[in-house]
């Protein structure tokens, strides 16, 4: 996979994404991560970062044109938040806060930056978009209903994708399902969590074979339950309830 046109990655600065950066970096791939702040690494050879917080709006426009003039062959869009709140005791202005900022970082960003990099992408000999997803596409939980419809429209965006990119077979369009993953963003939330590294790997090592869907640990298991019963799969994540929320 190793190319010197850059590969992108959202979300760089920590648990996924910065595991990305580094499995990539090792193998002298070119690497630009996107994010809020800068990773807890230092900028090293083959490393560039650019800054921009994907809940913003206004900040994408620059952003995709900033992108493509690095010519990249690849995006991975990792960049999630995930946020747990009772949206029915919540104020107004907490509610549509954390509700546009779920949607925003976990879908727009991904949607805007797929399609605004796709002819970009495209001019390379083996280009890709990898959007990474979660189980929560297919079976939402209480806790984090805008999170879970922003997986779920991802899950259509890349299809969506996938099918605007037939104009150009030498572009891969993959979408990467993950479980529970120990990061920041999961911490005190769940068990049985995999590792940060594993999880990249995973998906680095899905693309170099061409896969277009990775289902990765007990992902894999939520999808069985959800084509074989789905009503079970919902059952087994919504009957989890926060006791914060009662």
């Amino acid at each position: 996979m190793i190319d010197d046109r850059p590969i992108i990655v959202t979300g760089a600065s920590r648990g996924i994404g910065l595991e990305l950066v580094r499995q990539l970096l090792a193998t002298g791939q070119t690497v630009v991560g996107v994010s809020r702040h800068p990773p807890d690494h230092p900028e090293t050879e083959g490393f560039r970062f650019v800054a921009c917080d994907l809940s913003k709006p206004t900040q994408l426009p620059t952003l995709i044109d900033t992108l493509n003039a690095l010519a990249p062959r690849g995006l991975i869009n990792n960049a999630a938040i995930q946020t747990e709140l009772d949206l029915v005791t919540s104020a107004p202005v907490d509610l549509v806060k954390s509700v546009v900022a779920d949607v925003f970082v976990d879908l727009v960003a991904p949607l805007c930056l797929s399609y605004g990099l796709l002819a970009t992408i495209a001019t390379a000999p083996k280009g890709f978009v990898c959007n990474v997803n979660s189980g929560l596409a297919l079976a939402p939980k209480v806790a984090a209903p805008a999170y879970c419809a922003a997986k779920a429209g991802l899950g259509n965006t890349t299809i969506a994708l996938r099918g605007r990119a037939r104009a150009w077979p030498n572009v891969l369009v993959s979408e990467a399902f993950l479980p529970l993953v120990d990061t920041e963003m999961t911490a005190g939330r769940g068990r049985g969590k995999i590792d940060a590294k594993v999880a990249a790997a995973a998906i680095l090592n899905g693309l170099n074979g061409g896969k277009s869907e990775m289902w990765i640990g007990k992902a894999r298991i939520l999808r069985l339950i959800n084509r074989l019963a789905p009503g079970v799969a919902r059952h087994l994540l919504l009957g989890s309830v926060p006791a914060s929320f009662d």
